[in-house]
């Protein structure tokens, strides 16, 4: 796959980064790639995006806060 690099965004690396913190950038990025080829169609490539653009570190915490809040 050719590398594209008009896709790599600040806010898509740290997806990158955090899906994937064990590979190389290389090894990450092929598979961010890969899960963007699969978008087909742009609709589907905005919602990968404008996910990618969220505070996920924050929505993660704030998850799992919520998960640890008993039941009233």
């Amino acid at each position: 796959m050719p590398e594209d690099s008009t896709r790599r965004t600040p806010e898509l690396d740290q997806v990158r980064r955090l899906l994937f913190p064990t590979l190389s950038p290389e090894e990450g990025w092929a598979r961010i790639e890969g899960a963007l080829a699969g978008a087909k169609d742009d609709d589907r490539v905005d919602a990968i995006e404008e996910l990618a653009g969220r505070d996920l570190t924050a929505e993660l915490i704030a998850a799992l806060r919520r998960l640890q809040t008993p039941a009233e």
